[in-house]
């Protein structure tokens, strides 16, 4: 059997996109290139890697079988490249998920600026998904890591590192605390104060900084409060300053005056905070400095995003962010 790089590298796109039209169009190849390097490959490996279904791909067993030995194959070689300070023509690729809480516009430019400068030899790739999917991105190979919100544990030392707290989790996936964000319930200036705590607009039904308010309106108030789920921050800002209801904003995009204008606090409650962890595979051929460099990029990363309420903002302060009670930890008794 002899395989060549090229031809693993866009096996992997294909694992990765699950179809042949989006690894094409992402490698920058016809269609038909893919079709027959895939095609090949089939020929060589003895049996179909790929079942072919009306919208797109997905592997066979021998197919996951291959995709497992060529992620180590493509890892060597780009190992190899590094050590022969040749430039590579297709940098091995790091694609890590994140959830909407997370992924608006400052914090993917930080993290992508972070990357460039950390990940020397990798090509970063952002996905952006819901909490849910995120264990079914691992399983299909979709992702190598995530960037996801916990619950703060209110036993963690004061300052301890982040690189100290390691959790195995129960599905086969190690967390990575990196640092804690703070979100702060918002509505728009113009909203009615009779209305207020009605409505509640989210990105994620699954993240427990989009639960908490929903949950805690609803033990306020005497029915739980109409949900809007809107799937990004961006539309959860928009709806929001459009007066549509509530929400929790990270406290770094409440704070832009650029982005967040036109809100103010939700009367009588807290701002709250949540852990900005690295999900990652137990079992994966990577070498360690790129886990090392990718969990230092998204913890500076994160740490740029965190904005206290005593520090002048720059472009100008809103109204967000004063007045205010202190920050709490969550509740694991209301969301988890």
């Amino acid at each position: 059997m002899d395989i060549d790089a090229r031809t693993l590298r866009t096996f992997r796109e294909v694992t990765l996109t699950g179809s042949f039209t989006q690894a094409a169009r992402r490698l920058g190849y016809s269609q038909s290139s893919v079709t027959a390097q895939m095609r090949a490959l089939e020929r060589q490996v003895g049996e179909p890697v790929f079942e072919r279904l009306p919208n797109g791909v997905r592997l066979t067993h021998s197919g996951t079988v291959l995709r497992d030995y060529a992620r180590q194959i493509l890892t060597l070689v780009g190992e190899m490249e590094t050590a022969l300070h040749r430039p590579p023509a297709n940098p091995p690729r790091l694609t890590v998920g994140i959830v909407p809480a997370l992924a608006y516009g400052q914090q993917l430019a930080r993290v992508t600026h972070m990357g460039r400068r950390l990940l020397s030899g990798v090509q970063l790739a952002l996905r952006v998904m819901g909490t849910a999917e995120v264990h079914d991105a691992f399983r299909s190979g979709a992702i190598d890591g995530a960037l996801v919100l916990t619950v703060v544990d209110a036993d963690d030392p004061v300052g301890q590192l982040a690189d100290q707290l390691h959790t195995e989790r129960s599905d086969d996936l190690t967390e990575v605390r990196l640092q804690e964000v703070e979100f702060v319930p918002v509505t728009s200036v113009g909203h009615r104060r009779g209305g207020l705590g009605r409505q509640v607009v989210i990105a994620d039904p699954d993240c427990p900084s989009q639960r908490w308010l929903p949950e805690f309106l609803r033990l306020r108030c005497d029915s739980p409060p109409e949900i809007h789920e809107l799937g990004s921050m961006a539309g959860v800002r928009a709806a929001t300053q459009s007066g549509l209801g509530c929400a929790m904003l990270p406290m770094a995009l409440a704070a832009s005056h650029q982005e967040a204008g036109g809100l103010r606090p939700l009367p009588g409650v807290p701002r709250m905070r949540w852990n900005a962890s690295l999900v990652l595979g137990r079992s994966d051929a990577r070498p360690a400095l790129d886990w090392q460099n990718l969990t230092e990029t998204l913890r500076q990363a994160t740490a740029l995003s965190t904005v206290h309420a005593d520090d002048p903002d720059p472009a100008g302060p809103v109204d967000v962010l004063g007045g205010e009670a202190a920050a709490l930890d969550p509740d694991p008794s209301i969301a988890s």
